[in-house]
């Protein structure tokens, strides 16, 4: 009961400071205010975490921990149809990646608080990055070079890597930008339906732009 009372207790602090560290920030929010929002006292938070720091590094892990288990489940593994025809394993890895963040509707307090660290170029922003975000996009990088059929050293080209992060943006913009999307073309979110929608527009986009570097090359 009591290890019961120690998890329940830990989620709770985590997911308040999602809340006010993606909101007002580190250096803004108090112990007290997360302890609060926890419904715990102040000294549950060194107890768990070590220190206000500490919590914010938990908060970094659970990032990559749910990402890591998104990648891995069942059920994004088993993608939709759209998915399956994919021409090129970067075709494939692309629309798996935008359908994972497409489909992270319970992880919005998780997004703001990424995207003010990666503001902020904080520490635990360097830990998400290295841990995460990087081996992704090497690996993204090697498969997106193999598909436009060109030799792997391209991959080390300044131009060869921001052409990926023009392709990503694209899933950024679907994520960050929900609420005026989903305004504008009266959907209530991103549900199955407007999510394979949106596949739908990035296949053909990936594969025209694929096309246009094979035919540069």
């Amino acid at each position: 009961m009591a290890q019961e009372r120690s998890i329940q207790t830990r989620q709770a602090l985590i997911k308040a400071a999602f809340q006010l560290f993606g909101e007002k920030g580190f250096a803004a929010t108090s112990t007290r205010e997360l302890a609060a929002a926890a419904g715990t006292n102040v000294a549950s938070i060194p107890y768990h975490f070590g220190s206000k720091a500490g919590l914010k590094m938990a908060c970094a892990d659970i990032i990559i921990e749910h990402m890591t288990r998104l990648r891995q489940e069942p059920s994004v593994q088993a993608l939709p149809d759209i998915i399956q025809t994919a021409e090129t394993t970067f075709e494939k890895l692309f629309l798996r990646q935008a359908y994972i963040l497409l489909s992270l509707q319970e992880a919005e307090p998780m997004i703001r608080f990424l995207f003010r660290e990666a503001h902020e170029q904080s520490d635990v922003f360097d830990h998400i990055y290295n841990t995460l975000f990087r081996p992704l996009l090497e690996f993204l990088l090697s498969h997106w070079v193999e598909a436009i059929g060109a030799e792997p050293h391209v991959a080390e080209e300044e131009s060869t890597r921001i052409t990926l992060f023009s392709i990503i943006s694209q899933i950024a913009y679907f994520r960050i930008a929900q609420p005026i999307v989903a305004r504008h073309l009266n959907w209530h979110g991103y549900d199955r339906e407007e999510a394979l929608a949106v596949l739908s527009v990035l296949q053909t986009n990936i594969r025209a732009i694929i096309a246009a570097h094979r035919s540069a090359s």
